[in-house]
């Protein structure tokens, strides 16, 4: 029972384990001869397939999972293409109003120091109390300001709308200084409750303006679907071409055929560059087009690939070193052609916020 119980141990593979912890022991694969190498060939034929199970999230968004070691990108769709960009910019502009807040209890402060128990705070206690506030407002609009200069379209539209937003609450903290009655703890926490809530309305104002934005002319979740697909299918016809040229080249003892490499390659080129064009004309006709980076990233990965030093034949160390070595080279090529196209879609949606 014993002895049942540690074979199967070591014959079952676990699901997902390395290649290197289910190693055969080579004097059972040494009278196989072709049907070792469609072995191991099988064991890496596969990849392509799983790799872009998770390398292209067919859901609007040009999800990078897993796979290729890449994180998450989470392209937004559904045309919000730079929510993440709006979001980021409304934290900023929160962090500003809290800044704005922490000053205005510094002059809430002051302006109790100029009054008594029984009245109200002297004039010129008033006047300093409004200098400061029109000091703070001038702070938090320059602290706006700078945050949403990353919006080159709509940037100016948002800050002179949040400028009337920050006007308005000038006026209205101007007038509650003025209501304060008494230096006491009860006068002075009415004066705050008061200035909390039109801090928060404005605050609150400035947020749905930035988080309302709605860019024209970005890629669609429609679009990116569609590019996923083609993509998909591109890097999945290019994997099996390099299967078999990877079981040629075990069966001989050489290295990758040249021609089939080119041929590959080429094919995957076109391929991604047709996928490209579906992204838009706009998009194409821009400064942040990615093909001429995946050119060059595939130029790169031909050459990589024919610089693969042939296996030895008939030796299972060689042909897997051989394997990894190959699909190293495209794993790799392949998430850096992605990145790139992520990253210039994302760059594209941002310009035209």
């Amino acid at each position: 029972m014993g002895q049942a119980i540690r074979e199967s141990r070591i014959f079952r593979p676990v699901l997902n384990d390395k290649l290197e912890d289910r190693t055969v022991p080579s004097h059972l694969l040494g009278g196989l001869g072709t049907s070792r190498v469609l072995v191991l060939i099988g064991e890496f034929a596969s990849r392509g397939e799983r790799v872009l199970d998770g390398a292209f999230g067919l859901g609007g968004d040009l999800g990078l999972r897993g796979g290729r070691g890449l994180g998450d990108l989470n392209l937004p769709g559904r045309g919000e293409a730079s929510a993440s960009t709006l979001k980021q910019d409304a934290r900023l502009v929160n962090q500003a109003f809290q800044t704005f807040d922490a000053s205005y209890s510094s002059a809430v402060a002051a302006l109790r120091q100029t009054a008594t128990s029984t009245t109200g705070p002297t004039q010129a206690g008033l006047t300093a109390y409004n200098t400061a506030v029109a000091t703070a407002i001038s702070k938090l609009n320059s602290s706006i300001g700078s945050d949403l200069s990353n919006l080159s379209s709509t940037g100016s539209g948002l800050i002179t709308t949040i400028d009337g937003y920050t006007s308005t609450l000038q006026t209205e903290l101007d007038s509650a200084g003025s209501g304060l009655a008494n230096s006491t703890n009860r006068a002075v926490l009415a004066l705050r409750r008061e200035a909390r809530l039109d801090i928060g309305q404005a605050q609150n104002q400035s947020d749905s303006a930035i988080l309302n934005v709605k860019p024209t002319g970005t890629i669609t979740g429609t679009a990116l679907q569609s590019y996923n697909q083609a993509v998909r299918t591109a890097y999945q016809a290019f994997q099996l071409a390099i299967s078999n040229a990877e079981q040629t080249a075990i069966s001989g003892g050489t290295q990758l055929n040249n021609t089939a490499v080119s041929s590959a390659v080429s094919a995957l080129q076109t391929s991604l560059g047709s996928a490209i064009n579906g992204l838009g004309t706009a998009f194409t006709s821009s400064t942040y087009n990615p093909t001429s980076t995946v050119t060059t990233q595939l130029s790169s990965l031909q050459s990589q690939l024919l610089a693969i030093a042939a296996p030895t034949a008939g030796n299972t160390v060689s042909e897997r070193l051989f394997l990894r070595t190959v699909s190293s080279v495209v794993d790799q090529s392949e998430g850096a052609i992605n990145q790139a196209v992520a990253t210039a879609i994302q760059s594209y949606n941002n310009s035209l916020l």
